[in-house]
């Protein structure tokens, strides 16, 4: 990933990100030189400028003309943590001081339809929005979970997470796609990690001797139909994953009914990593 990229994840406005860039290369410069290096517009340059001084990851130079300079790489880095928390705890202390509001304002709102079924399934698209949503999963695991994926290459994203929930107890079964049904590329991934794996906890690992039709998470199910949820998506070598949708559910039938699929390949059509 860019490092622009990165900033604007981190916070960063695209303008801000290529300035901040540019001053890293040169350390310290006027803003004309900086608009010209960035390409950020002179129209727009100094505004850009001051927001990154009062973020505290430049600093404004008092002279004639005035000139910027850019902190320590470190400093830097621990500026745009601190700016993150900050910003994040400014978001909750909003949200707790609006919350009993918006409870009443939602209440006065909401028209509800005369007859309401809950849905079996519902859909997120794959990328950031599934990911959030097994992060969720994750974090308020209590027993199991169980995990169907071809490398789980999305593993560092939900990381923490799932190291977390092994931490406290919760039983972790993770079933990957068999080596014979994978490219060179995605076996070096599912390699990689599978040491992550190893060194981050003591989950067990199978390999399936068949195809898996479907990939994604099995938590907390039970046979009793009480509780459970799932999210997934269907294998379809025609459509690139990017373009698939996820299902979410939490309808303890069905959570139940892929666990048992997930336990059938488990048991008779999987074995352990070599």
């Amino acid at each position: 990933m860019e490092v622009a990229s990165i900033l604007e994840k981190l916070g960063l406005s695209s303008y801000q990100a290529k300035a901040l860039i540019s001053l890293l290369k040169c350390g310290e410069a006027k803003a004309s030189e900086i608009s010209e290096l960035s390409g950020v517009p002179r129209a727009k340059i100094y505004e850009v400028l001051d927001q990154l001084a009062d973020l505290g990851l430049v600093d404004k130079i008092p002279s004639r003309p005035v000139k910027f300079r850019v902190r320590e790489p470190k400093e830097i880095l621990e500026r745009l943590k601190s700016n993150i928390m900050i910003e994040y705890e400014s978001r909750i202390d909003f949200f707790d001081r609006v919350k009993e509001e918006l409870i009443r304002s939602f209440a006065s709102l909401y028209s509800p339809a005369s007859f309401r079924t809950k849905e079996l399934i519902r859909v997120v698209s794959v990328g950031e929005a599934s990911e959030r949503e097994t992060r969720l999963m994750y974090r308020e695991a209590e027993k199991e979970i169980n995990i169907v994926s071809r490398c789980f290459e999305y593993y560092p994203k939900v990381r923490k997470e799932l190291v977390d929930a092994f931490n406290r107890g919760v039983k972790i079964k993770i079933l990957l796609l068999g080596r014979k049904f994978i490219d060179e590329r995605g076996m070096k991934v599912q390699n990689e990690v599978l040491k992550m794996i190893k060194s981050d906890m003591g989950a067990e690992v199978k390999l399936s001797r068949t195809p898996l039709p479907l990939r994604g998470s099995i938590v907390d199910p039970s046979y009793e139909y009480k509780t459970g949820k799932a999210i997934f998506v269907v294998e379809d070598p025609e459509t690139p994953l990017y373009l698939r949708d996820s299902a979410v559910t939490d309808n303890p039938s069905l959570v139940a009914g892929m666990k048992k699929y997930f336990d059938l390949i488990w048991m008779y059509e999987a074995g352990d990593v070599e």
